[in-house]
């Protein structure tokens, strides 16, 4: 790591949550998999 790196944070969705009525329902190791998925279509790579 470097300095000035955390381990770790967490977004803080509730404020979203109460004011649109948002609330996200994929979770990071999908999000991660299909965003990786569109980039090498998208990329072609």
């Amino acid at each position: 790591m470097q300095p000035g790196d955390v381990p770790a944070t967490y977004a803080d969705v509730d404020d979203l949550i109460n004011d649109v009525g948002y609330k996200p329902a994929t979770d990071v190791e999908e999000g991660i998999a299909r965003f990786v998925d569109w980039y090498r279509e998208f990329y072609q790579v």
